[in-house]
């Protein structure tokens, strides 16, 4: 039967905002809040915290291990590696599906997840996300893959980005058949996810609000949209800044080489 493996990567080491992962929501490291999100899921057979083999990240795989979950460690920098070892490690089958996650989304919805998965199952694909053309807000970004396709962009993809950043050659080159969600979006402008301070205050905010890690994101809009002024907090912070940064150093180096 066919495995169906969430890899949510995580690391301490930020640099815009250090040890995040570990910072505390409701008394709970927020990485594990968000593991308890996923883990509701109904159409994952497993769910794998994957982080680097650094000292650095030694709490973190402490925090991991100590409440339950399965933990993976590889290398820092070359995520695309340390997502086909833990692979490996599992014993995926070439048509086994990975559902990549990050462990700075503390508002993931186990929902979101499970409807990605079930279009990903009736479509001929070999990579399916919903953030290619945003249909949820930063933070709720879900992609799945093939096992195939993950041993495939492991062999030929050389970026830097690419290596670092996971799907970008399953993505972009032309090597594989991608599709995006398709379903009306609902706030793909808003912010939910966790790299600046402001980020982190916004979070704070809406799990002091529920007071508990049990709500949906249609609660989470409800409270939203009645509360629009919260989103000011760290609304000047652009989406995906981090792969454009890993995106302008491959530039750098290319032009270095020219």
């Amino acid at each position: 039967m066919r495995q169906i493996v969430a890899f949510l990567q995580a690391r301490t080491d930020s640099s815009r905002l250090p040890q995040k992962v570990l910072k505390p929501l409701l008394g709970k490291p927020m990485i594990l809040q968000e593991m308890e999100r996923i883990q509701k899921s109904h159409l994952l057979d497993q769910l794998v915290l994957l982080t680097s083999d650094e000292a650095s990240d030694n709490i973190l795989s402490r925090v991991i291990e100590s409440a339950g979950f399965m933990l993976f460690r590889g290398s820092k920098n070359d995520v695309l590696e340390r997502f086909f070892q833990c692979a490996s490690f599992l014993g995926l089958d070439k048509s086994d599906l990975i559902v990549r996650l990050t462990g700075d989304c503390p508002v993931h919805d186990a929902g979101i997840i499970d409807e990605l998965i079930e279009a990903f199952l009736k479509e001929s694909c070999n990579y399916m996300t919903n953030s290619i053309e945003p249909v949820y807000p930063d933070g709720l970004d879900v992609e799945i893959f093939t096992f195939e396709a993950l041993e495939k962009a492991c062999k030929y993809a050389t970026l830097d980005s690419e290596r670092e950043h996971v799907t970008p050659y399953i993505r972009e080159s032309g090597f594989f058949k991608v599709k995006n969600l398709q379903r009306p979006p609902i706030h793909p402008e808003w912010r939910l996810t966790v790299d600046e301070s402001a980020d982190f205050l916004l979070i704070e905010k809406i799990y002091q609000h529920f007071g508990t890690v049990d709500f949906t994101f249609d609660d989470l809009v409800v409270y939203l949209e009645e509360n629009s002024a919260l989103l000011e907090i760290n609304g000047t912070i652009s989406r995906n800044e981090g792969y454009m940064k890993s995106l302008e150093e491959d530039s750098q180096k290319r032009n270095k080489v020219g």
